[in-house]
């Protein structure tokens, strides 16, 4: 009588393990999910000046090598945010490093959207750039830090995937939108992430 009692204890602990394991891997797939949308905010920032040539070139009387620093402004931000990438996500933890750098592009979309010449435009632009440094670093490594050992590598390769949907977003929202309403889709959606990355 009592081995099939501990036959039923036995079944009913390695269920319940079981549920807690499937609920674990559904917080993991949550919390990338919310993670890598970072990625996304990194691809749309990367794709948006190429549709975006024309129209802000027009509106704001730019000749091609202003518009080309707005352009290529972008990297200098990004080296600035992945050089204190490291530095900030270890003082404030990887989700408060997000939200920082949800911060930094809310700024420079802001910045982007009410642009009257080339000098807001550079330090939106510049802003974006500290903001997608920031998410280049945090985004892999917190992702690492919270899967399963033989989960990484492809919970790792959706933050690549994020970055080049974002990307295709941007460049296939740009050809039927102004540039200012771009600006203001991206930043719509980091203010949207920075209430989840504060949030988690």
């Amino acid at each position: 009588m009592s081995t099939e009692w501990e036959g039923v204890e036995v079944k009913k602990s390695l269920l319940v393990t079981g549920d807690h394991r499937a609920s674990s891997i559904w917080v993991v797939v949550a919390s990338t999910a919310i993670a890598v949308c970072g990625s996304f905010v990194f691809g749309i920032s990367v794709g948006y000046s190429s549709p975006s040539q024309e129209g802000i070139m027009h509106d704001l009387h730019l000749s091609l090598a202003e518009y080309s620093v707005f352009g290529s402004i972008l990297t200098i931000g990004a080296m600035l945010g992945a050089i204190l990438s490291g530095t900030i996500a270890d003082k404030v933890g990887r989700k408060r490093a997000m939200a920082i750098s949800d911060v930094f592009c809310i700024v420079g979309y802001l910045f982007i959207v009410f642009s009257k010449n080339f000098l807001w435009l550079y330090l939106g632009r510049l802003s974006i750039g500290c903001g997608i440094g920031l998410f280049s670093y945090v985004v892999p490594v917190y992702i690492s830090e919270i899967t399963p050992k033989n989960l990484r590598g492809r919970f790792a390769a959706v933050n690549q995937l994020m970055i080049c949907c974002g990307a295709s977003l941007a460049y296939a929202l740009g050809t039927f939108i102004t540039w200012r309403t771009l600006a203001i889709i991206g930043k719509l959606i980091c203010l949207n992430l920075l209430f989840y990355h504060s949030d988690q």
